[in-house]
């Protein structure tokens, strides 16, 4: 088959040096189309994510029917934790959770307040961005925090909104955005990581791994380490997921998590390791057309595709 041949073409005439950016670039496109079909909402992604801020809009009129319900409950309330309380349980009956896949189609998307109402649902980073936005309507200072897992409310008498387990990594109030970087902010990183294959949609995730198998594939590995390595690489995934995300914790079964990150390490040497004596073997692909291969003979060692 012609992609066959140009398959071992690509292995036989390109050094590594030229052919892993190759194949690094093949990946990330993957994952790029699988995380985010949608490249316009990860442009405005980033943007939102830049100012916290310009997302909090409590002049939309929308929001009246909502503070008319704080209100209401809050006549009698004498602390700000219980008017906390309140603004909480309405904002979480009027906004129903719902993961960015499925209402955006795309892994995370922080949105302003007009599209949080738009859209009628929304996860944790919307719903915060509503209670930020109702409670300023009210008069009160409240802005965004994030441990790059979950997104919550500041006020300078509280948190609202399920405050995050790990240390804040953002913060936005009304003087601005703050970006804090510590220690804490690798683990914020493995705990958003590990929740988010846990719960991702498994279809989408299979091909990040078709991907990466596909890219460990060299025309003359051996078959069993092609299939070998792919059913560890699939293995890896399956037990990711089963780890279970965790609302404060690295996963719910770290057990797992750490037994899914060795066997996908295995399954990537399974596949990417070979015998590199063993492509004299096999016919080569002349590297010039009508001509000989360029490709000359080299001691039998271990090398990766």
């Amino acid at each position: 088959m012609a992609s066959g041949s140009l398959w071992r073409r690509l292995h036989h005439c390109l050094p590594p040096i030229v052919r892993w950016p190759l194949k690094a670039a093949f990946v990330a496109l993957v994952v790029l189309l699988a995380l985010y079909p949608r490249l316009d909402l990860l442009a405005a992604n980033l943007r939102h994510w830049s100012d916290l801020n310009a997302l909090i809009d409590p002049h939309d009129p929308r929001l009246a029917a909502l503070e008319r319900e704080v209100e209401a409950r809050a006549a009698e309330s004498d602390s700000d934790a219980k008017l906390h309380a309140h603004v909480e349980r309405v904002v979480y009956r009027a906004i129903p959770y719902a993961f960015d896949w499925e209402t955006w189609g795309v892994m995370d998307y922080l949105p302003t307040l007009s599209q949080v109402l738009d859209q009628g649902r929304e996860d944790c980073d919307g719903r915060a961005v509503v209670a930020a936005s109702l409670l300023r309507r009210m008069g009160c200072d409240a802005g965004l925090a994030t441990d790059l897992k979950h997104v919550w409310v500041v006020t300078p008498t509280g948190e609202l909104m399920g405050p995050g387990a790990g240390a804040k990594t953002m913060i936005a109030d009304e003087t601005g955005t703050r970006v804090v970087l510590s220690a804490d902010t690798l683990a914020n990183l493995g705990r958003g990581l590990a929740f988010g294959i846990a719960v991702f949609p498994l279809q989408r995730e299979l091909l990040i791994v078709l991907a990466l198998w596909l890219a460990l594939l060299h025309p003359w590995s051996n078959a069993w380490r092609r299939w070998v390595g792919g059913g560890l690489l699939l293995a890896a995934l399956l037990l990711l997921r089963a780890a279970g995300a965790s609302t404060d914790a690295l996963a719910h079964s770290p057990a797992l998590l750490w037994g899914g990150v060795g066997v996908a390490l295995v399954g990537v040497l399974v596949v990417a390791l070979r015998r590199r004596g063993a492509r004299e073997s096999r016919p080569g692909a002349p590297c010039a057309e009508g001509g000989r291969s360029t490709c000359g003979p080299s001691s039998p060692r271990t090398q990766l595709p």
